[in-house]
């Protein structure tokens, strides 16, 4: 009966190392396949953004012209943009989309809540390495820039990080800082936070 046991135990084990080896391996092909996704569809939309520049550019504006608070949208491959996000400190330029939810997530960091023109954007990602993944290791004083799909660079300084329990959406949309970006910790049980304010 023990030689039963031990041989069971000895199974499982093998099972269980198997297991996390292919979950390590089907994540980090995920990791990769979204980083290359989120590359390409950041060429797409930095070449949005110039044509945008290029038109307004040719145009006659007014000085007295005040932006819609609204951030606007191009739809690109099926999909609505707002812009993209630098963050120089962890090397990732990312393409944002203009709404969130999970299958949108998976491709690319999503508008959830607020507008870089009313100072309160929210942005999440996944934790991807080549999405969000690193953004622990941001300090203050480093530096954020969004630039809109109108060519409107907006930049941010780093001003805190925290984590926080994932129903404390109150704290995320209502923060008083004028960018806040969050993903998942790994295993999802809190949430890391980056606010930033205008420098």
């Amino acid at each position: 009966m023990c030689k039963i046991s031990g041989k069971y135990v000895i199974l499982l084990g093998a099972a269980l190392i198997m297991s996390a080896l292919f979950l390590t391996v089907h994540n980090g092909s995920e990791d990769q396949l979204a980083g290359m996704e989120a590359t390409q569809m950041k060429e797409k939309v930095k070449e949005k953004v110039q044509e945008k520049i290029k038109i307004s550019e040719n145009s006659i504006s007014r000085p007295d012209t005040v932006l819609d608070p609204e951030l606007p949208k191009v739809k690109i491959d099926g999909y609505d943009y707002v812009g993209y996000i630098s963050v120089p400190a962890i090397q990732i330029e990312l393409p944002v989309m203009a709404e969130w939810d999970y299958p949108r997530l998976k491709k690319a960091p999503c508008r959830q809540f607020g507008s870089s023109r009313t100072d309160d954007l929210v942005i999440a990602a996944h934790n991807y390495r080549s999405h969000f993944g690193r953004l622990k290791e941001l300090e203050t004083g480093d530096e954020v820039v969004f630039t809109d799909m109108e060519g409107i660079v907006n930049t941010y300084t780093v001003e805190k990080t925290q984590v926080l329990e994932p129903a404390s959406v109150e704290l995320v949309e209502n923060s008083g800082y004028d960018l806040v970006l969050y993903t998942c910790t790994y295993g999802g049980k809190s949430r890391v936070c980056v606010f930033c304010d205008r420098e």
